[in-house]
């Protein structure tokens, strides 16, 4: 089976195994029948804006 088709891989709270969703919708523990926390997706800093020039000073001359 190829791991894109996989879809998202989980951790059970009860039994702690790890298995993989398959892409369904309702995710339930393949060996003991419970469901996943839900977990939040937290947002990651925003990138630096680049300007397109080195600032003055970052390299000496010479």
């Amino acid at each position: 089976m190829n791991s894109l088709n996989r879809g998202s891989k989980h951790t059970c709270p009860d039994c702690e195994i790890k298995y993989y969703d398959l892409g369904k919708e309702a995710v339930v523990c393949p060996r003991c029948g419970a469901k996943p926390a839900v977990t939040k997706v937290l947002k990651t800093a925003r990138p630096i804006k680049k300007t397109g020039r080195m600032p003055s000073g970052r390299y000496p001359h010479g």
